[in-house]
């Protein structure tokens, strides 16, 4: 199976942390522990070099009268060392010649090339170390050789077993590497497996499966985009199905004047090939008044799209709801008289309220004009406006029927009408003034009072007033 380009990337990521941690973890280890390391060796090096000389020194003292070439304790003892240790070792007099020595042969050639700021004096001798070239350990230790003055004791081991403690830690490192590179395979699978599921899911939707949803498990970061994936999911399968159900309403609502309007023209045409022109006005008149319905509906359907996508942004100005309810009532004072309603108010609202009044007054006036038009005649209607803790509370009740829980809860659908409303309308009223209440943070919804159909409408103060305060 082909890596993904995410799996890749975290693996890859997660490999050069991993390389370059292990080199800082080196450099530390060879800047800390080498340091005790070398610290350690040197100590355990000047005790081993202050033990040889009181050695050679003591060998000497066992043979005072004798010189050290004729030593014979101390020619064996360096002998014997030398071979124990596979080393060079020689006593040299004052001027540099060999007095006894370990092995035989010339003293070796290199050590005349050695620079005089390499040697390290340790305090009682010094010490040249060269594991790069040759990897010789070389040591000279001043002595009192004979009476007459100081010569050296001289240790040079050309075969000095080198410590790799830096590079077991080095090859550790890479292998402890390795191993967790290995291990990341499957952690990066766990990361990426859930993105893959939601990138199915989400192809599965755009293939046209509305309702499919992504099986979220796991309680982290990514569960969390899961399930904010299937919140998108659910409210993008509402849009898409609102939308269809949209265009097949308008598409109904649409046909039945189109309607009126052609038969109104097969009418005229016939009137007017039979010479009566009478008629024609009648007629004329219907297709106007048809018109201005087609109008008003696709004005509707607009103002309804327009607060679907927020294309009209909602305005933040001092509102004073009580004068804006009182002209609505005059508004509609023609249409109220008219089914002989009897209206009762009670505005006692007086906090000041920001929002946008076009687009209230608007919300208002549907409600308004759906009350007109479906309470009964000699009906009554009651309006009430007050503020309770930090809401505005606005209800509109009429002496309507009371509705079946279906009806109340699609009430305010677009293009839906209740089964006992017989009144004409394009149903969209209620579906406004919610998505105008909603833009304002507020609430809408209707229920069954004793005195009929109410509607109560919800709207927030406490953070209008905190937007707007001077």
């Amino acid at each position: 199976m082909k890596p993904g380009k995410l799996y890749l990337k975290i693996f890859l990521s997660f490999l050069l942390i991993l390389i370059a941690t292990e080199v800082l973890v080196f450099g530390l280890f060879l800047f800390s522990a080498g340091k005790i390391i070398y610290s350690r060796l040197e100590r355990h090096t000047r005790t081993q070099v202050l033990m040889l000389k009181e050695f050679v020194e003591d060998k000497l003292r066992s043979e005072p009268e004798s010189l050290p070439a004729e030593n014979k304790s101390l020619k064996d003892f360096i002998s014997q060392l030398g071979e124990i240790h596979g080393s060079k070792i020689w006593l040299a007099a004052p001027d540099g010649t060999p007095l006894v020595k370990s092995f035989s042969g010339e003293i070796p050639e290199q050590l005349q090339s050695i620079p005089e700021r390499r040697l390290r004096d340790l305090g009682g001798f010094k010490l040249y170390t060269d594991f790069k070239k040759g990897r010789f350990f070389y040591i000279a230790i001043p002595m009192e050789v004979e009476k007459h003055g100081i010569g050296s004791l001289h240790v040079l081991s050309e075969r000095i077993e080198q410590d790799h403690h830096q590079w077991f830690f080095a090859l550790g490192l890479v292998a402890v590497g390795f191993i967790i590179a290995l291990l990341v395979i499957p952690v990066s699978r766990f990361i990426t497996q859930p993105l893959k599921q939601l990138k199915e899911s989400a192809l599965r939707i755009a293939e046209g499966n509305l309702s499919h949803r992504a099986t979220v498990k796991s309680k982290d970061e990514i569960g969390e985009l899961g399930r904010t994936f299937n919140i998108m999911a659910d409210k993008l399968e509402r849009m898409i199905r609102g939308g269809r159900e949209l265009t097949a309403n308008v598409s109904h609502e649409l046909r039945s004047p189109l309607a009126r309007i052609r038969v109104a023209e097969e009418l005229l045409r016939e009137k007017f090939e039979h010479g009566d022109y009478e008629e024609c006005h009648r007629h004329f008149d219907d297709i106007r008044e048809d018109i201005k319905e087609l109008d008003h509906l696709i004005d509707r359907i607009l103002a309804l799209s327009k607060l679907d996508i927020h294309e009209t942004p909602a305005k933040q100005e001092r509102v004073d709801l009580s004068d804006l309810i009182s002209e609505l009532l005059e508004k509609f004072k023609l249409a109220l008289k008219r089914k002989n309603l009897r209206v009762a108010t009670d505005l006692s609202f007086d906090r000041p309220f920001f929002g946008d009044r076009d687009a209230l007054s608007t919300a208002l006036a549907n409600i308004l004009d759906n009350t007109a038009k479906f309470t009964t005649e000699n009906g009554d209607v009651t309006i009430r406006m007050h503020s309770e803790d930090d809401s505005l509370k606005i209800s509109v009740t009429n002496s309507f029927g009371a509705l079946s829980e279906e009806d109340l809860a699609r009430i305010f659908e677009p293009f839906y009408r209740a089964e006992k409303s017989h009144a004409g309308g394009s149903g969209l009223g209620l579906a406004i003034s919610r998505k105008i209440i909603e833009r304002h943070r507020g609430s809408i919804a209707a229920r069954n009072a004793p005195e009929g159909l109410r509607i109560e409408i919800d709207l927030p103060m406490r953070q209008n007033s905190q937007e707007k305060a001077p």
